[in-house]
C-alpha cells in the first residue's frame, strides 16, 4: 500500500456494515490509537483493501468481520496507520480493536504490533463479567 493512492468510497468487503456500525468500529478504532501515540485528527479510513478474516457479527444496522486491510491516512493521503481489527461482541458490550497495527511515518514504519492478543489497555475496558471468555488471548 506504501505509494499508492487512497480510495476513500470503495468499501471493500466491509460493505455489510451498516452506517451506524461503521461509525461506531471508526470511532472505536481511531480511539485506540492514542494508546500507541498517535493524534487522531482530520485521519480517514480507506477500507477499499478490507478483507474477510474470521469470525462475524450482526450488530447495530450491520454485519461485520475481523477485517484486514484497513488503512488510514492523514489529510495529504501520506499513510499513518494499516492494520487489521479484532471485535468482541457479547450481549449489549460490543469493542472494536487493533489486532495487528502498522504505524507509518513519513513512508517508514516506527511501530508495529505483530502478535495477536487483547493488549493491557483494552483488557480494562471488558466487563468483569467477560473476560473469563478472553483470559487465552490476553497478551
Amino acid at each position: 500500500m506504501q505509494g499508492s493512492k487512497p480510495d476513500y468510497q470503495n468499501l471493500g468487503l466491509s460493505t455489510i456494515m451498516g452506517t451506524q456500525l461503521r461509525l461506531l468500529v471508526e470511532t472505536q478504532l481511531l480511539a485506540e490509537l492514542t494508546n500507541y501515540g498517535l493524534e487522531t485528527n482530520n485521519l480517514k479510513f480507506d477500507w477499499s483493501g478490507s478483507c474477510i478474516q474470521g469470525h462475524d457479527a450482526s450488530y447495530l444496522d450491520g454485519q461485520l468481520e475481523n477485517f484486514s486491510g484497513i488503512f488510514l491516512f492523514d489529510t495529504n493521503d501520506q499513510l499513518i496507520v494499516d492494520g487489521w481489527m479484532e471485535f468482541i461482541h457479547e450481549g449489549n458490550f460490543f469493542l472494536a480493536y487493533w489486532e495487528f497495527i502498522a504505524v507509518w511515518e513519513e513512508q517508514k514504519k516506527v511501530f508495529e504490533k505483530a502478535k495477536p492478543g487483547i493488549p493491557d489497555h483494552i483488557w480494562q475496558q471488558i466487563p468483569d463479567d467477560l473476560k473469563w471468555n478472553y483470559e487465552k488471548e490476553r497478551l
